[in-house]
């Protein structure tokens, strides 16, 4: 799964799902530009985040708290 497919669920935005794939906005923002026939392609790492998080929702309540542990 692409990451930016994610941005067509209501709950997510690119400032999020740039916190917990853990990298810059404008980095989430690149993913979602279009070259000329495929999107440039996110880590392998944040596809598979990608993927879980929108499999198991539960992952981003985790992740959430262990932010707020960390902080």
């Amino acid at each position: 799964m692409n990451p930016i497919e994610l941005l067509g669920k209501p709950q997510w935005s690119y400032s999020r799902l740039s916190f917990f794939l853990g990298v810059s906005e404008t980095e989430v923002r690149r993913w979602n530009c279009q070259t000329k026939k495929t999107r440039r392609n996110p880590s392998r790492t944040a596809q598979i985040l990608a993927a879980v998080i929108d499999k198991h929702p539960e992952v981003v309540k985790t992740i959430a708290n262990l932010d707020v542990l960390y902080d």
